[in-house]
């Protein structure tokens, strides 16, 4: 059996400005940047996290009902038993004035579940299906799962959202992966309840420039970049708005006790 192990984490990504899509004088580009912390046990059946991330999304035009700010606090992990593997998280999410004032309604918790199958136990195929709101809208879609380790480095490949390499022994990291979730939001009088969705391809290539020693910590640089990002949510004046911010480049920062 393997033993148990625990970790911690601090994480800071900063994109490259967006262009607002429509040519109008009033219209600023919208910046976005990352903060998360988190905490994971891994043990001889799973793992279980606890996640928390801070996403500030400025949207300057318009009349927007929401302010931006954009809070998650999840927790789940991931669980092996003989041919089956569950993947599952839930939590809360959304805009800073829920939370400051206390006024939740009904889509602030989230979630995303995956079940899979392998094919039969020396398989390293497994079939599966997955709900969340990688594409939008919570919905679900089949699963195919493939993992490989060789003298290479190890493959991941969890169709149609995630492709992973890591180098042996973990130095290097690529990953080409669907980004998507919904934050519950308020206007700022906290008298229209809706939410955002924001949904992105992401790649992003990481380097651990440290192995981490006694106290300090491991440390990892990532650049990489976000493709056909889109966010859909209300707006005062015109009602529902669902616009390609396009691509951005972005870099990141990981620490790891």
């Amino acid at each position: 059996m393997a033993q148990a192990s625990s970790n911690a984490y601090l994480l800071y990504r900063q994109w490259q400005p967006y262009d607002w899509p429509e040519n109008r004088p009033s219209a600023n580009e919208v910046t976005r940047s990352q903060r998360g912390l988190g905490w994971q046990n891994q043990g001889s059946s799973g793992t279980f996290g606890i996640d928390y991330d801070y996403q500030p999304l400025r949207i300057r035009t318009g009349e927007p009902a929401h302010n931006g700010h954009l809070h998650r606090l999840t927790f789940g992990g991931e669980w092996q038993y003989r041919l089956y593997r569950l993947e599952a998280r839930a939590g809360i999410a959304g805009t800073s004035n829920m939370f400051k004032y206390q006024d939740f309604h009904s889509d602030v918790v989230n979630g995303r579940i995956a079940l899979f199958r392998a094919i039969n136990e020396a398989s390293s195929f497994s079939l599966g299906v997955g709900g969340d709101h990688r594409f939008g809208t919570f919905r679900w879609l089949p699963r195919v799962r493939w993992k490989q380790s060789n003298e290479r480095g190890q493959w991941l490949v969890d169709l149609p959202v995630l492709v992973q390499w890591q180098s042996p022994g973990r130095l290097w990291e690529f990953r080409l992966e669907r980004i998507g979730d919904r934050w519950a939001t308020l206007d700022k009088a906290r008298e229209v309840e809706s939410a955002l969705y924001l949904r992105e391809w992401r790649t992003e290539l990481t380097y651990r420039v440290h192995d981490g020693e006694g106290s300090w910590p491991a440390v990892a640089l990532g650049i990489g970049a976000s493709i056909d990002t889109r966010v859909r949510y209300q707006d005062l004046g015109t009602g529902t708005v669902d616009l390609s911010l396009g691509e951005a480049l972005l870099a990141s920062l990981r620490l790891d006790w």
